[in-house]
């Protein structure tokens, strides 16, 4: 099935594109897309997404068409799904 994944913000510029299709199970997990992205990606991509254990960095934030979703959540996919990860914006 394939999964629209868009970047925004600084993780748009580590991954040097807008957007990558990937191709992941029906029943794929968050950390699993994550992971997958991290492989077809740019090593600064890979960096900026993953910590040292491999699992998703609490400071990306990630959308399933538009809403917010947890790392914990259990996805529902469909094929054309899109996944938006960001940073966190901080700031004073």
């Amino acid at each position: 099935m394939l999964v629209h994944v868009r970047f925004d913000s600084q993780v748009r510029r580590l991954a040097g594109c807008n957007r990558i299709s990937v191709d992941v199970e029906p029943s794929a997990t968050l950390q699993q897309i994550v992971e997958r992205v991290a492989e077809v990606g740019t090593d600064q991509l890979r960096t900026a997404l993953l910590d040292d254990q491999q699992s998703l960095r609490s400071s990306i934030l990630v959308f399933l068409n538009d809403d917010l979703v947890s790392k914990e959540q259990l996805l529902v996919l469909h094929d054309g799904s899109e996944l938006t990860l960001t940073t966190l914006i901080s700031g004073g």
